[in-house]
């Protein structure tokens, strides 16, 4: 009778045994794969912001906005990269964009989303966001925000203006 009620549980148990070790083996197999790969489409995707950047090092400072996820000074001092997050319509919207010395947008993208398909096209298209490249803080507000996809949009301008104090921040060495 006990060895009927303890031999399921001690085989189940090393079964459990089993499987966790070999996932543990697995996650630390693939956990450097995994990270290597994100540095490289993050590299790749600063160097498609600022191109003209020979490299790129991540700036350390305290008080940054929230949503400022990510923070890279160009390695030749042609510019900041910014990778922030908002909520959108549909959840969190990753942008990543870029600010020259000067204070003017170079370039935005949109790293990752879950807009609804269909609304967040035109805002997220180059036609709507380059309207935004060349301008600096004060300049943003003069884009109109898209109909149809207003709360997508304002998300959208909302990481911009993060990015212009974080780059105000950062340009001044400290908390502003």
């Amino acid at each position: 009778m006990k060895k009927d009620f303890v031999m399921p549980i001690a085989v189940l148990t090393l079964v459990c045994l089993f499987v966790t070790g070999a996932l543990a083996i697995g996650h630390n197999v693939t956990q450097p794969l995994i990270a290597a790969a994100a540095a490289e489409r993050a590299r790749m995707a600063m160097t498609m912001i600022i191109p003209h950047a020979e490299g790129f090092e991540p700036v350390e400072i305290s008080g940054l906005p929230a949503t400022v996820q990510a923070v890279y000074r160009t390695t030749n001092n042609v510019g900041y990269v910014f990778i922030l997050g908002t909520m959108g319509f549909g959840g969190e919207i990753r942008t990543i964009c870029g600010i020259d010395p000067d204070g003017s947008l170079i370039r935005t993208a949109i790293l990752s989303h879950t807009e609804t398909p269909g609304f967040f096209e035109s805002v997220f298209a180059e036609s709507h966001a380059s309207q935004y490249w060349g301008r600096g803080s004060y300049g943003i507000d003069g884009v109109a925000i898209v109909s149809g996809s207003t709360r997508t949009a304002t998300a959208f301008k909302s990481a911009l203006h993060y990015a212009f104090d974080a780059f105000e921040m950062v340009r001044s060495g400290g908390t502003r």
